[in-house]
């Protein structure tokens, strides 16, 4: 890394660092600004989007908000200025407590704000601010996004597989997450746990809203906790094997690199379907793994058993189309005994 390359890594560890002290900024802005006018008791609980259930002194909200902001915001200032912490990890311990002290922030914003605008704790309508308090969570986006991205060199796999003048290759594997099989159940408790409530007793806005964001992340967990890697003719395809739903096709001619190696979660964003600038991932774990860079250099990576085996089919089918050979199905014996 060159000089320059270094200080513009530390500048973005240090702004991305200080990018996490906003919601604490906001917490304490809002404080100053407000607590001549706030009562000694805060809405602090809604089961539905209409009037709280639970409340809480100002004092104790207060101090929650402040500990919910301060001490994530603390611990991404140390992690920042640590210069020996990989990139990814960094990006991770910045992601995370931005996420907590969004979440800290928000909830405090959103008590004392209606609370101040309704006169009183007992009249503080929740309404369509839930959607707010959901989304304060994605704060941990900014600080994750400024920090310096992980570098990732791909080294050329060179092995191609021997196939006949007449012969096509087909490899395909399952990948499964036991965490993702499991998640959307848990998920799905939750929801009955929290709206179910609100559905008994008419709150039909509450379910609509709330119980529809959760139904919608359960079936996009479901989709992506199984799914089935393939190479052939087509190149590169994971399809979910529920509803057999393309997630990602690589085509052969777009193919410019590919690497067998072992892939950790941290590196690529954590588990699941991982989208970032310039990469993307389905990773189920922490394994061996492909990567497949484009001709228009952007990364595609994947947890699979045996990437070996599918990485040297890639590379013949591609060297087969370049030499202006075609594939098409049902052309041409698959040479299954090969690829195990």
């Amino acid at each position: 890394m060159t000089e320059v390359q270094q200080r513009t890594s530390a500048t973005r560890r240090i702004a991305a660092g200080l990018v996490g002290l906003i919601p604490l900024g906001a917490v304490g802005a809002t404080w100053l600004a407000w607590h001549d006018r706030l009562p000694a008791e805060l809405a602090s609980h809604w089961s539905g989007t209409g009037e709280p259930d639970g409340f809480m002194s100002t004092g104790a909200a207060l101090t929650l908000g402040l500990l919910l902001t301060g001490i994530p915001a603390v611990i991404g200032l140390i992690a920042a200025v640590i210069s020996s912490l990989r990139p990814a990890l960094l990006r991770g311990i910045l992601g995370f407590a931005g996420m907590v002290s969004g979440m800290g922030a928000g909830t405090w914003l959103i008590s004392a704000g209606l609370t101040l605008q309704a006169g009183s704790a007992e009249k503080a309508v929740l309404g369509w601010w839930l959607a707010a308090l959901i989304v304060s969570f994605l704060f941990g986006a900014l600080p994750y996004f400024i920090a310096p991205k992980p570098k990732f060199t791909t080294t050329m796999h060179e092995t191609r597989l021997q196939l006949g003048a007449n012969e096509s290759g087909a490899w395909s594997r399952t990948i499964t997450s036991k965490v993702l099989l499991w998640l959307p159940v848990a998920l799905l408790a939750v929801t009955a746990i929290m709206f179910i409530p609100a559905f008994t007793e008419g709150d039909l806005s509450a379910v609509w809203m709330g119980g529809g964001t959760m139904l919608a992340s359960i079936v996009v967990l479901a989709l992506i906790a199984h799914m089935q890697v393939t190479v052939d003719w087509r190149g590169l395809r994971i399809v979910s094997t529920l509803g057999r739903i393309p997630l990602k096709r690589i085509r052969l001619e777009d193919i410019a690199a590919v690497e067998v190696t072992e892939i950790r979660p941290s590196e690529w964003g954590g588990w699941g379907y991982r989208v970032m600038a310039g990469r993307s991932a389905v990773v189920m774990g922490a394994g061996p793994g492909l990567i497949v860079t484009t001709a228009a250099d952007k990364q595609f990576a994947v947890t699979v058993a045996d990437p070996a085996t599918a990485a040297s089919l890639l590379l013949a089918l591609r060297d087969r189309m370049d030499d202006g050979g075609t594939h098409h199905a049902g052309s041409a014996q698959t040479v299954e005994a090969q690829l195990g």
